[in-house]
């Protein structure tokens, strides 16, 4: 005979276990640090204590990370009084690859601060997330040889359902030149090609995620690795810059018969944050060509426009 505290003892077994299924598939973030770094330093950011490692002329930062995975960076800088902004560039390298330069803008944020030092100014936090493969891999990061200020860095390593498929959807840009369609694997996959004297706009509701494959175009007289630049503007101010070593794809084709061949798939996330904003990605290299494809989760498609 059932009776209703069977009922509800079973009712309540089943929602524990659909609270405790969801909670073990959703990702975190867990801070990470660094197996060698010069010097540390403590910021308060809304009311909160947080450590930053400090990224100086003639330093390296090094860490030892297992994948598949993500590691989150990231990054501040302290403002000169004079300003309320500041550019800043830092370079990361995986294993004994090559050096990827990241440019960012360095605003003034009115809620960071040195702990204990009110009258320095830090900027806001910047973010980029680098997906690291499969395996035992060593990333490391410096400043460029030219001048540049000092880099505070944080490291986060995503953990959760880390092998579980993300639903990431393909998004139209309001504005692009030309839908090129590229055979991979035998799917077609639609991409857009950005080159000289033309832009890919894009508008966009965060927080939020976006996911963006580039491959540059190689022309018959482009031999081995080359290098391309990817600029992005935040409602009309520069985001950042990705510099990306590329090598042709061996299993990427054009739909149409073309002299070109698309290149390897490069990767690269750009964090959106809250509210709409409008994004502009250009080539600071006009001479080249790239196809890009953005993708967004699943979730975050209410907040397209």
């Amino acid at each position: 005979m059932i009776t209703k505290c069977w009922v509800r003892r079973l009712l309540m077994g089943l929602l524990l276990l659909s609270v405790a299924g969801g909670l073990g598939a959703k990702a975190f973030w867990r801070s990470l640090t660094p197996q060698q770094f010069k010097r540390k330093i403590t910021l308060r950011i809304s009311e909160k204590n947080r450590t930053y490692y400090v990224l100086e002329d003639d330093t390296e930062i090094t860490m030892n990370i297992s994948g598949p995975t993500k590691l989150r960076i990231l990054s501040r800088i302290e403002i000169p009084s004079s300003k309320k902004e500041s550019r800043y560039t830092y370079l990361v390298r995986r294993d004994d690859g090559e050096w990827v330069e990241f440019s960012r803008r360095g605003v003034a944020s009115t809620q960071a601060h040195v702990e204990r030092s009110n009258s320095k100014k830090i900027s806001l936090v910047e973010k980029h997330i680098l997906k690291v493969p499969t395996g035992s891999h060593t990333y490391s990061f410096r400043l460029p040889k030219e001048s540049s200020p000092p880099v505070f860095l944080r490291f986060h390593q995503e953990e959760g359902d880390i092998g579980a498929p993300t639903n990431m959807v393909a998004i139209t840009p309001q504005v692009s030149s030309e839908a090129i369609d590229l055979v991979i694997r035998e799917e077609v996959t639609t991409y857009y090609r950005l080159g000289e004297g033309n832009e890919i706009a894009l508008r966009l509701i965060g927080p939020a995620t976006l996911k963006v494959l580039a491959r540059l175009e190689f022309y018959p007289d482009m031999r081995g690795q080359q290098d391309f630049r990817v600029q992005i503007f935040e409602d009309g101010l520069i985001k950042g810059t990705y510099s990306l070593p590329t090598i042709e794809s061996d299993v990427c084709q054009y739909q149409q018969t073309s002299s070109l061949v698309p290149g390897k798939a490069e990767t690269f996330y750009l964090e959106i944050p809250k509210g709409e904003h409008d994004y502009r990605f250009t080539l600071p290299n006009s001479y080249r060509s790239v196809l890009l494809k953005f993708l967004l989760p699943k979730e975050n498609l209410s907040g397209k426009p």
